[in-house]
């Protein structure tokens, strides 16, 4: 593996490798910051954040977690948030707890900002994954602006975890502070292969699995085949977030073996972050439930439903209220992709909004059969009375946990 990177002289040395998490929670000490990893990015940020919850527990490691679904601490779900996150705070400093990991919002970024200097790491997911129309969207540009704040959060003897095949968030490799560690799908990502060329450390995919490593030496973390929550490889959008988390446990001084198994061995929690590419079985069909989502991160979740795709395929549609109207052509185009089914619902909402969805459904060559519902809650219903075994359901949720609860229940009363 190593002899498909170019190596090269490094620019500016390399900050002094973590030998353990015991050996990177005393350098955070020394920097007097808490022990608190940051990660944000337009999507994925919650997976990560869980997967690498998951890899330090395994280590033996108490945790406190902050995600869109409130705080963890220790695995147990806290009442409120602000005052058990403030304790979770007090426990990192008097070592009760080892290590912290905070979800951040683009748009609260941006409102409230972030203290300078204050996390020892943060992560970044992604931006737009290269697409031009994304980066024109007032969104994008709330999240640049956050995106320099966070940059600013992190303590110059810090590190910044990076995915390397976004050039919106990766692309600037000389900044000589804070250390960087990009990951990626390949080592020949150019970001990847110029950072590793510089010296630093990197993770990819290759040769069917995962690595992590430098220009002088690489290892071997999992096959991707194991990766229970990547289906195999089929969703490519969790190897990247498998990568992220890794690159993030590596940075923390997480032995490779425990990273490995643990990685192998996350499986979705649906009630936990039920707006995340869950994957459930409900009367024998297949069904995702996922977050309405911009057309460049929509189409790696639709070439992941055409690997679990056996029978008929319907798909469950709402208001879409986080998609811009001049995308709604285009998502419509992307879900009507293969015939079978769409249930729309919330139209009367927002007449203007549903009738240009329904135009780019219309658009395809074989265009699905359209059925209306009046809201989420009769859009279910509708699905669980159509669904057949084999049948594959998509549903971009606009409340993904009472509609998770809502199939849970029906698999419940179909078992008993």
């Amino acid at each position: 593996m190593i002899e498909q990177i170019e190596a090269g002289i490094a620019t500016a040395a390399p900050t002094a490798p973590v030998h353990s998490f015991l050996d990177w929670r005393r350098r955070i000490d020394d920097l007097g910051v808490p022990a608190t990893i940051a990660i944000a990015g337009s999507r994925g940020k919650s997976t990560v954040a869980r997967m690498l919850d998951s890899i330090f527990r395994s280590a033996g490691l108490r945790t406190a977690l902050w995600t869109d679904q409130g705080v963890d601490i220790e695995g147990r779900r806290q009442r409120g948030e602000l005052v058990p996150w403030s304790n979770a705070l007090r426990g990192l400093g008097s070592h009760a707890l080892d290590v912290a990991i905070q979800e951040l919002d683009w748009d609260t970024v941006h409102a409230v900002g972030l203290p300078p200097a204050s996390y020892p790491l943060a992560a970044i997911t992604n931006l737009c994954v290269n697409n031009d129309s994304c980066l024109v969207h007032e969104e994008t540009m709330r999240a640049v602006r956050a995106m320099g704040a966070i940059r600013a959060s992190v303590h110059p003897a810090g590190a910044l975890v990076l995915n390397g095949d976004d050039f919106g968030i990766a692309d600037d490799d000389d900044a000589p502070t804070p250390e960087r560690i990009l990951y990626g799908s390949s080592p020949d990502t150019p970001l990847i292969r110029r950072h590793v060329r510089r010296g630093g450390v990197a993770a990819w995919e290759a040769d069917g699995g995962l690595w992590i490593g430098d220009a002088a030496e690489a290892e071997w973390l999992v096959p991707i085949g194991e990766l229970r929550l990547a289906l195999g490889g089929a969703a490519s959008f969790q190897i990247m977030n498998a990568l992220a988390a890794a690159a993030i446990a590596h940075a923390c001084g997480i032995p490779t073996a425990t990273v490995a198994g643990a990685l192998a061995s996350v499986v979705p929690d649906p009630a936990l972050a039920p707006g995340s590419f869950n994957v459930l079985t409900v009367r024998g069909a297949t069904v995702v439930v996922d977050r309405p989502a911009h057309p460049w991160f929509l189409r790696p979740a639709l070439r992941a439903l055409g690997h679990l795709r056996s029978g008929r395929i319907i798909r469950v549609v709402g208001r879409l209220d986080s998609i811009d109207a001049a995308d709604l052509v285009e998502t419509g185009r992307l879900l009507g992709r293969g015939g079978g089914a769409i249930l729309l619902h919330g139209e009367r909402l927002d007449p203007e909004r549903a009738e240009l969805l329904r135009q780019g459904i219309a658009a395809n060559d074989v265009p699905p059969l359209v059925i209306h519902a009046a809201g989420e809650r009769a859009a279910i219903s509708a699905l669980l009375r159509m669904l057949k075994p084999d049948d594959l359901a998509y549903i971009l949720a606009d409340r993904p946990l009472p509609v998770v609860r809502a199939l849970q229940r029906a698999e419940n009363r179909a078992a008993a």
